[in-house]
């Protein structure tokens, strides 16, 4: 089994050099270097980036209105306040370079940050998927594992992420590394009839620099957290614990006060308030202040699981084949309004590019409809802690989704923020039909066709997808590579 891990480890780090580098395999395409910045103020001793903003952006009575700043120059993607710029992007992976900078020098742009919290991610869900194999699955043949791991660093939307590796992409990987970190920690401290409250404080401390790095990510731990505490209750009612619950949840919850502490702190030091990241003062396209109430509305969720999980992307009968559409901005349900400040960037529906999601539906179907059963014997607890697991991973999944679906703006890479517990689920829910399949060959055979059909068919759209919008990308840094793309694909019969 260890074989297997490794080698789809090192077919997905290929790819992920591939994308980073434009197929150079050797120039990392420059992007922007906004934690660099940040780091290197840390470092100074401010909270605020070092570029002073021009004199006459600060004479406006009101800087944030894109239309009265038109022409004054200013740098993308920060936050003003008080005459100075922020970023209000979460301060952990600009922490992360005030330690790593002195050792390296120069600038570390942001692209390694993406590919590093990438590499990270998807080291922890191979890791998670092999140990829920070793633990749960390990009936099945091994061979299933390998198309596991191998989809689940090589779907949409990670070769896309790479591909634009900005400092969004930044912040939300790292957050979603840190939530995997916590998550993988806190799985492998409650699986022991002795709880590991060191693994515990260091799940809390992975959550804190989650949340640190991606505020939304408090949603999912919070949300985890939960099922600790619902864990703990449950195995109460077995035979008596080996630890006492009230002192492994100190040890969880401790860094995890101690992080919205400091995290409080850094917002009122910046913003005079603790719960103000910066999104208020954003510079932003529109003027966020005036659309303050409409950030969030139960009325873009139509609109938004439709340009994620429906729309069909573009067909072309010419390399690379498929490409991302407009998202629908108008309301797609005519009784319900959406507000002018909705946006929908280029995307293309999950449906039809990673078909293998249909799978996720297996483990929470099955996971729901036997939650109520004993947990007496062995098997029935083995089940009951799988159960567990399934339902960590689609409440982290599904309400980091309703959080994006009911905000006023649509992107891809938001997809990141919540496709790791997808794709898990959908791993874990191949497993499970292929097991229900019994002893019969021919069904064992069908699900496993069916299955490896659909991890081809996502990861071949998947990729398709991440060169199709990047392509300019590609012409500019590596035109010889991109032109015999093109002239193999075409050329085929």
């Amino acid at each position: 089994m260890a074989l297997t891990v490794v080698l789809g480890v090192l077919c997905v780090q290929t790819a992920y050099i591939f994308f980073i580098t434009a197929g150079t395999w050797g120039d990392w395409i420059a992007t922007t270097a906004y934690y660099d910045k940040l780091a290197e103020s840390f470092a100074a001793g401010r909270l605020w980036i070092e570029e002073k903003p021009d004199p006459a952006l600060l004479a406006l009575p009101n800087p944030y209105d894109p239309k009265a700043r038109s022409g004054i120059p200013y740098p993308q993607d920060v936050s003003l306040y008080n005459g100075r710029f922020y970023l209000y992007f979460g301060p952990v992976p600009a922490l992360i370079l005030v330690f790593i900078k002195p050792f390296i020098g120069g600038s570390i742009r942001d692209q390694y940050l993406v590919f590093g919290f990438m590499t990270g991610i998807f080291v922890l869900q191979a890791s998670l998927i092999s140990s829920v194999w070793r633990r749960f699955f390990f009936d099945i043949p091994s061979w299933l594992l390998l198309p596991g791991i191998l989809v689940s660093g090589l779907i949409s939307p990670f070769g896309w992420t790479l591909n634009l590796a900005s400092v969004y992409n930044a912040a939300i990987l790292s957050g979603q590394f840190f939530f995997l970190a916590g998550l993988c920690s806190a799985f492998s401290a409650l699986k022991k009839p002795q709880i590991s409250k060191g693994k515990l404080f260091l799940a809390g401390f992975f959550w804190f620099c989650a949340i640190g790095s991606r505020m939304t990510q408090v949603i999912p731990v919070g949300f985890m957290v939960m099922m600790i505490l619902i864990w703990f209750l449950r195995e109460r009612r077995g035979a008596p614990l080996h630890f006492n619950p009230s002192a492994a949840i100190v040890f969880l919850g401790i860094p995890l006060l101690a992080g919205a502490l400091w995290l409080g702190w850094y917002n009122w030091a910046r913003f005079d308030s603790v719960f103000e990241s910066g999104i208020t003062y954003q510079l932003a396209g529109v003027d966020l202040q005036k659309y303050q109430q409409e950030l969030f509305s139960y009325r873009y969720i139509a609109n938004n699981f439709f340009n994620y999980f429906l729309i069909k992307p573009s067909v072309d009968k010419k390399f690379p084949f498929l490409g991302p559409v407009k998202g629908v901005d108008e309301s797609i349900i005519k009784f319900v309004d959406i507000p002018d400040i909705y946006f929908s960037q280029e995307t293309a529906g999950l449906l039809y590019i990673a078909p293998f999601i249909l799978f996720s539906l297996v483990p929470i179907i099955s996971t729901f409809k036997n939650f109520r059963k004993g947990t007496n014997s062995t098997e029935q607890k083995d089940a009951s802690r799988f159960n567990w697991v399934v339902i960590s991973l689609f409440g982290s999944f599904f309400t980091s989704l309703l959080f994006f679906l009911s905000f006023f703006w649509a992107g891809v890479r938001y997809l990141a923020d919540f496709m790791p517990a997808l794709v898990m689920l959908s791993v874990f829910g191949f497993w499970q039909s292929y097991r229900y399949a019994g002893k019969s060959l021919l069904l064992r055979f069908a699900v496993a066709t069916l299955g490896l059909a659909l991890i081809g068919i996502t990861i071949v759209n998947s990729n398709l997808i991440a060169l199709s919008i990047s392509s300019a990308k590609y012409r500019e840094f590596n035109p010889e590579l991109w032109r015999q793309l093109i002239k193999f694909f075409n050329n085929l019969p």
